[in-house]
Formats: C-alpha cells, structure tokens, sequence
C-alpha cells in the first residue's frame, strides 16, 4: 500500500483532529471528554522519580529535559503522567515515562515553530474555548468535576487547551490551500527487488513493451499490480514513498523514470496526468496530517534535546 492511510496519533494531534483512535482503520465517535460519565474515573498510580538524581532550573525546580533551552519540569511531566495513566495502558512504567516525555517534547516544539511564524493564541480565544466547554459540561460544576477528575488544575487545564489551539492554527496555516484545487499528479509504477530488474523493465518499455501489462505481470505492488501499477490521482503528500511522490511530480505527462530507490523496492514510474484538482474530505485529513508532520519533523531534528530521565 503506497497512500497514507495510517493514522499516526502524535500528542499534539490529540485534540486536533476527530479521527479514529490510533492503530484502527474504521472511523469512530470521538469521544465527549465532558461526558458525565467520564466524570467518574477512578484516581491512577502514581510514578515517582527521584528528583535528587535531576538537574534544576534557576528557580529551583527540578527537570526531566530542555528543549532548545526551554525546561521541562518534574512537576510537569509527573502531572501528564499521571493523566496519561487515566487515559491509556502502558507496557511499563519506562514505556510510559518515555512516550509522555516525548509527547511533551514534541508540543514544546510546536509551540516554538509556531512562535517563529508568529502565530499567536489570545487569553481571549482560551477563555472563550473555556466557556464553551462550560456550557457543553451543563454548568461550571459539571466542568470542574471533569477537569478534578482528570487531574487538571484550571491553569494547567488553560495551558494545555492554548497548546491545543495553537496546533490548530498551525494545521490550518499549512493547509488553507486544501479547500480549493490542488495540485495532483495520475500516476503509475512497477516496483522491483533490484535496480537491474529494474532497468530491464525501463528497457523493456523503451522498446515499445506496454506499461500496464509489465505491471500486472512483474509489480511487487499486490495493491496496484492487477491495475497496471495504477497509482490514481494524489497530491506530493499522499505516497508513503516520498521518493516516488517526488519523481512524479517532477515528471511531464507520458515520461517514464527509474529506477528509483525506496524501502520498497526499486520503482519505475509514469507520469500519466498533472492537474489542478479538488481533494475530497477524506483525504484531506490524510494530506493535513503529512504536511503537519513534515513542518515538525526538521524542528525535532533541528532541536538542542536534553534529556534527564535515568534509563
């Protein structure tokens, strides 16, 4: 399978977008998160960590990381634990311990990006969130009720929310172009084990040999293989090879490319079609979340991480 249809559910995403929950492939209800009946969750186990063996801040608090300078307290991370705990089952406490200090990692540079783009949330656009989710509870102590019951402090609670709607408006600034057309590329490919099948194939089609009849008989692609290699219509964030994605676009209708090496395989390609087009619904979510990965993945790689947790 070369579309992205795997949905990844990075913290920051949480609140996001209303997709399925992570590892399923059907769409389910999000869940209301001021359901009274959620109102009613049992306190979790605590993780404590020894804050004698950490490194502190100027003010005295204790830290499990920096990001770029920017602290990370004990504090902090014990509190998202804990709420984790409510929510999901770890493997282990290192499991949990590592994937929430990565979550809150991770939103620190979000935070960062969108700072550098100045991209902003008001004290205004919270609270008005805020009393939304008020009214949405039935009344004020329906609402502290919740955020008592998931460990949330009315700041910490304010603070997470402003992260929320920060990321929104960073999706929404990646993806304004989504609402009209959008470029897209129809494409075909044959994928191969090696870059000499690979280039008997480019042969074989240079000497007249027809595209989709190669693919239904050599393509190691099982899901495009009985459609000639048929890649459909799909924008540069669609393939899970971006390699391949690449290649086509770069490509003039009727060219042919190869071999082009992925972790697949050994692909030729043929650009059939380019053209400005609408993306239905269903695959906007899909191109959102690729072009919100692809905007945090060189902040992660770029970033000065310390981490303090022990191993």
């Amino acid at each position: 399978m070369l579309h992205r249809r795997i949905w990844i559910c990075p913290f920051a995403l949480l609140l996001v977008f209303a997709l399925a929950a992570c590892g399923g492939d059907a769409a389910q209800p999000t869940p209301d998160p001021l359901d009274p009946a959620l109102l009613q969750q049992a306190p979790p186990t605590d993780v404590p960590l020894n804050s004698s063996t950490l490194p502190t801040a100027s003010s005295g608090e204790a830290l499990v990381a920096t990001v770029n300078g920017q602290p990370i307290t004990l504090a902090q991370f014990e509190r998202a634990i804990s709420r984790r705990q409510t929510e999901f089952a770890a493997a282990s406490v290192d499991a949990l311990r590592a994937e929430v200090l990565g979550q809150l990692i991770e939103q620190m540079l979000i935070e960062q990006g969108a700072a550098a783009q100045n991209i902003v949330i008001s004290a205004e656009q919270v609270q008005a969130e805020i009393q939304s989710m008020v009214e949405q509870a039935g009344g004020q102590e329906n609402y502290e009720s919740w955020l008592a019951s998931n460990l949330y402090t009315p700041d910490e609670f304010s603070a997470e929310l402003r992260g929320t709607l920060l990321t929104n408006q960073v999706r929404d600034a990646l993806t304004a172009d989504l609402g009209g057309n959008v470029q897209q590329v129809n494409a075909r490919h044959i994928l191969l084990t090696t870059a000499e099948e690979a280039q008997s194939v480019l042969a074989r089609l240079n000497a007249g040999e027809d595209f989709a009849a190669l693919a239904q008989t050599l393509s190691r692609d099982e899901t495009t293989r009985a459609s000639g290699g048929d890649l459909g219509w799909f924008t540069q964030e669609e393939l899970l090879v971006p390699e391949l994605a690449q290649a086509a676009f770069t490509l003039q209708p009727g060219q042919i490319a190869g071999p082009i090496g992925t972790s697949l395989g050994y692909h030729v390609v043929q650009t059939i079609e380019v053209a400005d087009r609408p993306v239905d619904e269903e695959r906007r979510v899909f191109i959102a979340q690729a072009r919100f990965e692809n905007w945090l993945r060189p902040l992660l790689d770029n970033a000065v991480i310390e981490r303090y947790l022990p191993s």
